[in-house]
């Protein structure tokens, strides 16, 4: 089917005069471009018999050993790409019937080349899946066709940049080369060593070589073709919005310090499975930390764009909104990563530390406090700035306040209940018990006095949502923490349950107070494709119930039964909750809160009762 399409397609374009950029520089009539589509079609053939030819063919040896199959479905890629590129940058005329041209249209989108590099993908995973071509040549013909689709998708946001031809080869070649350099240690073989034997000599040659060398000079080269649209394409800078501007420096560096560390952890694990390399780690997880850090405290430091807008007004009013409202919130951002370094290097240890003699740490509790304050109001602060920036000083003080209690005693607890042993979890089980019966609604009712006209409490910038969205996001952090424990009892994951089921209450009560039953009533964006964002934000969120853990679902052998002696009160012990029906919680959760809208939507709305219907922001 393909085949006969390319043939229809090279008929066609046989009779047509008109000629296409093919290659920077090299123009090619649609005559020639037809004939080489044609060929393509048939190395596409060509690779589909080296696939599936019979066993003891003649040189099937030399072609597996040498991977011809691989390499000819690279450059069968390639030859595609360079076809869509062509495509792509060159408008065909449309004719009238005298034969007058009366305008251009493109003959080819982006969606196909989205389309064309998906089913690549797959085909290369398929065959690599099977064994028919080596680890190799899936890396480079994956990383041909990512690269080819994130060139085309960075093209459009790209502001007063050349956007030839060349270019766009460019920035295929820089991203390609870069995916490469980041998967190609999948393509070495892993070195096996003893905990107490050295690493060989080669091995520690390579990891060096890549970590020092390779990897930082394509990470530097493809920053400013590559990195900086594409990070401004993720964080809203680059736009087609009248006031579009680029990420900052320092935001540019801290992501590719980042991704320099992940490429290394990633490098050094698969490669040195058995251990080894343990400097190399250290340091790209301080450069991973510290990378995420600086980019996301970029607003909080000083320093302008890297390429400033070319109008004086939207400079200036840029700086003003980006300044004002974004960069107060960032050094929130500051004091939680720098907690977390702390706790990383030391100074805040989180683990409790024993002398020589065995004594109790006493310190332990003060460290907490100190790590919490530091982690969770900053976080908090963030998150209160980000939403309520344009707000007055004092709802914004009041909920700021109320947010940074709960963050504050909601991180401790949660590193609490990940650290403490099981006979001491008792301590956790009375914050927890603050936290939920006592701090959640005294704390909220205090945030209700700063009642703002400026917003809807529980719609964006609202003190509620605000309030709720912390409360929620720590409640999470709790339950993830308490799963990941090694010892575990009812009571520990009876707490985790009910931190589940409060941060999952706190995201569906923000998403319709601020999106509204299918945005009605609201004002904004309240569908995507069609689809009103309420209901995808609850299917989006739904997977937060999947946490919920039951008496059954763990088989560990350091799962116990005994729990806290102190307590009464175990949390929300699901006996019945297993394996088999894990995926009960999630659609019992959705499927109720659609009926609740539903039958809200139906009788409630519109009526007297509808006074009521600030709840979910109608």
């Amino acid at each position: 089917f393909f085949t006969c399409c390319t043939i229809l397609i090279a008929y066609r374009l046989t009779f047509l005069t008109e000629t296409v950029e093919i290659i920077p520089g090299k123009q090619m009539l649609l005559k020639t471009f037809a004939k080489v589509s044609m060929s393509a079609t048939m190395w596409l053939i060509i690779i589909i018999g080296l696939v599936h030819r019979a066993p003891g063919g003649v040189g099937r040896d030399f072609m597996k050993k040498w991977d011809v199959t691989g390499a000819c479905f690279a450059v069968y890629g390639f030859v595609l790409s360079a076809m869509e590129f062509s495509l792509l940058r060159q408008p065909m005329p449309v004719y009238s019937r005298d034969s007058f041209e009366f305008g251009r249209v493109a003959v080819y989108s982006a969606s196909a080349v989205y389309c064309t590099g998906l089913l690549t993908l797959i085909i290369i995973w398929h065959l690599k899946a099977q064994k028919l071509i080596k680890g190799e040549s899936a890396v480079v013909a994956s990383s041909m066709a990512i690269g080819k689709m994130i060139a085309v998708v960075i093209e459009p946001n790209l502001v007063g940049v050349d956007n030839s031809l060349s270019a766009l080869y460019l920035r295929w070649i820089v991203a390609s080369l870069l995916l490469m350099t980041i998967c190609c240690p999948y393509a070495l073989r892993p070195v096996y060593i003893k905990s107490s034997s050295q690493l060989p000599k080669n091995a520690s040659i390579i990891v060096v070589a890549y970590c020092a060398v390779i990897l930082p000079l394509i990470i530097t080269a493809s920053v400013r073709i590559v990195l900086e649209p594409l990070i401004g394409l993720l964080t809203g800078h680059n736009s087609t919005a009248f006031y579009a501007t680029s990420p900052k420096f320092s935001e540019i560096i801290g992501y590719s310090a980042a991704l320099w560390g992940v490429s290394v952890l990633s490098m050094v694990n698969h490669y040195l499975p058995n251990g080894g390399g343990e400097v190399w780690k250290r340091v790209a997880a301080l450069t991973l930390i510290m990378g995420l850090f600086v980019s996301f405290s970029a607003p909080a430091f000083p320093g302008s764009t890297s390429n400033e807008p070319s109008d004086p007004f939207l400079s200036v009013s840029s700086s003003m909104v980006v300044e004002s409202e974004v960069a107060t919130g960032g050094w929130g951002l500051v004091s939680a990563f720098l907690a977390v370094l702390l706790a990383l290097t030391g100074p805040l240890e989180l683990r409790e530390m024993k002398d020589s003699a065995g004594r109790k740490d006493n310190r332990q509790f003060l460290r907490l406090m100190i790590f919490g304050l530091m982690f969770g109001c900053g976080l908090a602060w963030f998150i209160v700035m980000q939403s309520m920036s344009k707000d007055v000083f004092i709802p914004i003080f009041v909920t700021a306040f109320s947010c940074m209690v709960m963050s504050t005693l909601g991180t401790v607890c949660a590193v609490m209940g990940y650290f403490l042993e099981t006979q001491e979890f008792g301590e956790v089980e009375q914050i927890a018990n603050v936290w939920t019966v006592v701090a959640f609604p005294v704390f909220f009712v205090i945030s209700s006095v700063s009642l703002s006209a400026h917003a809807h409490p529980f719609g964006i910038g609202g003190w509620a949502s605000t309030y709720l969205s912390v409360c929620g996001l720590f409640a999470g952090a709790f339950c993830i923490l308490v799963r990941m424990r090694k010892d575990k009892t009812s009571t520990t994951r009876g707490y985790g349950n009910v931190s589940c089921i409060i941060s999952w209450l706190c995201a569906m009560i923000v998403i319709y107070g601020r999106y509204g039953i299918a945005g009605v009533g609201v004002v904004g964006v309240t569908t995507v494709v069609g689809i009103p964002v309420s209901i995808l934000a609850t299917l989006c969120s739904s997977p937060i119930l999947l946490l919920l853990e039951g008496e059954g679902s763990s088989s560990s052998k350091h799962t116990h039964q005994r729990s806290s002696a102190k307590s009464k009160w175990h949390g929300l012990v699901l006996t019945k909750l297993t394996r088999r029906n894990w995926i009960a919680p999630l659609l019992i959760g959705t499927v109720g809160v659609f009926v609740t809208a539903s039958l809200y939507a139906i009788f409630l709305r519109g009526c007297g009762l509808s006074k009521f219907s600030f709840l979910f922001g109608t």
